[in-house]
């Protein structure tokens, strides 16, 4: 088993949207993404499923073709294998989320 506190794994990056590994199995990996306001991460694709929980902040998520979403903490987004996604934070404050990808 594997446990961390993500309150204690933040950290920003002035550069680009920081990923932070949390764990990872045989199975799938856990990562907690930070993104300062402006930043974002591109839509884009993955042969696996993916979770997002958004802990953090608002932004909007994203995926090719379709209107943006708007997200807040307790937001929870799958992405199944195939799907695009990405997501901005066009607001003022940090965003913050767990990001568990499958396979």
């Amino acid at each position: 088993m594997q446990y961390a506190n993500y309150q204690d794994k933040i950290v920003y990056s002035q550069e680009k949207a920081n990923k932070v590994a949390l764990g990872e199995t045989a199975n799938g990996r856990m990562t907690l993404w930070c993104l300062l306001s402006g930043q974002h991460i591109h839509p884009h694709v993955h042969a696996g499923d993916h979770y997002w929980v958004v802990l953090e902040g608002e932004g909007r998520y994203l995926s090719e073709g379709e209107d943006p979403v708007v997200v807040g903490p307790g937001t929870v987004l799958v992405a199944p294998a195939g799907e695009s996604h990405g997501i901005e934070n066009p607001g003022s404050e940090g965003l913050v989320f767990v990001s568990i990808s499958a396979g």
